[in-house]
């Protein structure tokens, strides 16, 4: 019996308590396309200085499927559900883990990366627009 109501507890503890803050006060927006030479250039776009709350946290449906919520000056921006992890990869010699994202708000998928301190956030969707935290 013990053993029954430890290991329901954990369960419940691992699917329903974590759940992680990180604050940026700077935004970058930019695009990636190709020039009229064939090459891949990119384009800032935006540059902003805002409260931005990237919340995480784990989805209660038992199946422990990762959320983020993007928070603007409070607001709610928007929310993604993580798809699938897609392994690591190195951006401007910093290392990211990669997952592909479900964006609630376009109703596409997005790639996102995220530093291993969770100091660098990239957010990617497929017109090729990223957003840098």
């Amino acid at each position: 019996m013990k053993k029954l109501l430890l290991s329901v507890v954990l369960v419940l503890c691992s699917t329903v308590c974590f759940s992680q803050n990180y604050y940026f006060s700077h935004r970058k927006e930019s695009i990636k396309y190709t020039d009229s030479y064939g090459q891949t250039q990119y384009k800032l776009i935006a540059d902003e200085t805002s409260n931005y709350k990237f919340y995480f946290e784990v989805s209660t449906d038992g199946r422990a499927t990762q959320l983020f919520t993007v928070y603007n000056n409070g607001q709610e921006a928007y929310w993604a559900a993580e798809i699938k992890k897609s392994g690591y990869k190195e951006i401007g010699g910093v290392i990211f883990k990669q997952s592909l994202y479900y964006n609630t708000n376009s109703k596409q998928n997005i790639y996102v990366f995220v530093s291993q301190d969770y100091k660098k956030i990239i957010v990617m969707d497929n017109d090729g627009l990223a957003e840098y935290y």
